[in-house]
């Protein structure tokens, strides 16, 4: 995670970031009510390639995605202000 971020939604935030850990647990529903007829007292880390599975939220507007998404933005905000006769905002 040595790469910078920017969020894609609101293309402000560069440095304000939370890490979200998914947790999941088993249940049951009833098909017809929907009722929840079972719940796992134990929650479970979701792990992706034997790492836990982590998403990435935006401190100032909140979105919420996987830091790949954060980091494409990043990369493109880069290249964009690096073209001749662009300037940064």
């Amino acid at each position: 995670m040595n790469e910078p971020f920017l969020c894609p939604v609101c293309k402000a935030n560069r440095t304000e970031f939370r890490q979200v850990y998914k947790l999941a647990r088993e249940i049951r529903k009833n098909p017809d009510t929907g009722a929840v007829e079972y719940a796992a007292d134990e929650w479970e880390a979701m792990m992706k390639d034997g790492r836990p599975d982590l998403d990435v939220q935006c401190g100032l507007c909140g979105h919420v995605a996987s830091a790949r998404e954060f980091i494409r933005a990043a990369r493109r905000d880069e290249d964009r202000w690096r073209r001749p006769g662009w300037r940064r905002v």
